[in-house]
């Protein structure tokens, strides 16, 4: 193992972030794996799930069964995990800027990469292998000519050169109070439904752009937007990334993690980026639930303020006019319950704090039907 320290743009006279990346492996080799975990850096189960990661990762390294150089990011974030606000992290939103870490900004890899090619006069044709190629060297250049401007651009700039040329990338997140969950593209999910099984996924949310420029869609929406873009062309989908919800951000438990870490094991084994040991690759578990479009899922949205008291939990299934929560206001002596209006699952419950504003977010359910709203993932 290698570990590499980057540093990022300073956060002013005296701060200094770093990013702490360890690397498994051949860095020279075909396949590549990236693993980050806590982008969100008051979401700690990615964290700890990469603690027991990196134990196997280094033992399956001394017996020379890696067949990828792997990247892991433990702790993603190093800006996150500098702030907090009366002894509360707060690692979602960039303070400076008011971003969100897993929003993307200006630096959209897509737009970057087609320039690229143009002024490259890149010609693209049947050899997928070589198109490959191509395509990330151009992606490298155009992420080797971005400019940050300030501290989170740094981290995103360094994430995403990072990830871009990898074969499998995965972003480890959290939710709330939830189940264990995925968001993908459509096209990768035949690569993923192997994933889901071995990590027990209850819920796989799957959109071809939800117009967020998240960390994962980042990386993989470019590839289907270049087989748009050149019809003729033999372009694959290289980039297979996704973000994994391990459960809520307070499911930190020692067995769960190191089960987890296992799953992921599991699934590189399945992908042959692991050799197997004598006992073979491990067989996949049942798959608890099929892919639901990410434009099915109704958001629970609260129409009052109050005292938020859930009816229902993550993991149950409810109908349209199911009664999800309460809202009490006891200055009034009110009671508001706010109902499902679609048929689907509970995967989150989205407070930790149980007293909602108007407009808060306090659950959602997926539908298996697309409605009017769309793609759309919360801010």
């Amino acid at each position: 193992m290698r570990t590499e320290v980057i540093e990022l743009i300073k956060g002013g006279i005296g701060i200094q972030y770093e990013l702490t990346v360890l690397h498994f492996a051949d860095e020279r080799s075909e396949r590549k794996v990236y693993i980050q975990g806590s982008l969100h850096a008051d979401e700690m189960p990615g964290a700890l799930v990469s603690y027991y990661l990196r134990q196997k990762l280094e033992q399956l390294e001394s017996e020379n069964r890696l067949n990828a150089h792997i990247i892991l990011v433990p702790m993603a974030n190093p800006i996150g995990m500098a702030q907090s606000i009366q002894y509360t992290s707060f690692g979602r939103f960039d303070l400076f800027t008011g971003r969100n870490f897993n929003r993307l900004g200006d630096l959209n890899l897509y737009e970057m990469t087609t320039r690229q090619l143009h002024d490259d006069q890149v010609a693209l044709g049947q050899d997928a292998q070589e198109n490959t190629r191509l395509i990330r060297q151009a992606m490298g250049k155009a992420i080797a000519s971005y400019q940050p401007n300030n501290a989170i651009e740094s981290l995103h700039h360094n994430l995403v050169r990072l990830a871009y040329d990898a074969d499998i990338a995965l972003d480890l997140h959290c939710d709330c109070w939830a189940m264990m969950h995925i968001y993908t593209l459509p096209g990768l999910w035949p690569q993923l439904e192997p994933l889901a099984r071995y990590i027990g996924s209850h819920c796989q949310l799957v959109a071809d752009d939800s117009n967020s420029n998240s960390f994962d869609e980042a990386l993989s929406t470019v590839w289907l937007k270049l087989q748009s873009d050149y019809p003729q062309a033999n372009i694959p989908l290289a980039n297979v990334a996704t973000t994994v919800e391990l459960r809520g951000v307070h499911d930190l438990r020692h067995e769960d993690a190191e089960q987890d870490s296992q799953a992921l094991i599991n699934y590189f084994i399945q992908q042959q980026l692991i050799t197997p040991d004598e006992q073979g690759v491990p067989p996949m578990p049942n798959l608890l639930a099929e892919p639901t479009p990410l434009a099915g899922v109704e958001t629970i949205v609260a129409p009052v303020n109050g005292v938020v008291v859930f009816r229902v939990q993550p993991g149950q299934n409810v109908q349209a006019g199911d009664a999800i929560l309460d809202l009490v206001d006891p200055t009034r002596g009110q009671i508001t319950t706010v109902h499902a209006t679609i048929d689907g699952f509970v995967y989150a419950c989205n407070t930790l704090v149980p007293f909602a504003h108007i407009g808060s977010e306090l659950a959602t359910i997926a539908g298996a039907k697309e409605l009017a709203h769309g793609a759309r993932l919360s801010p």
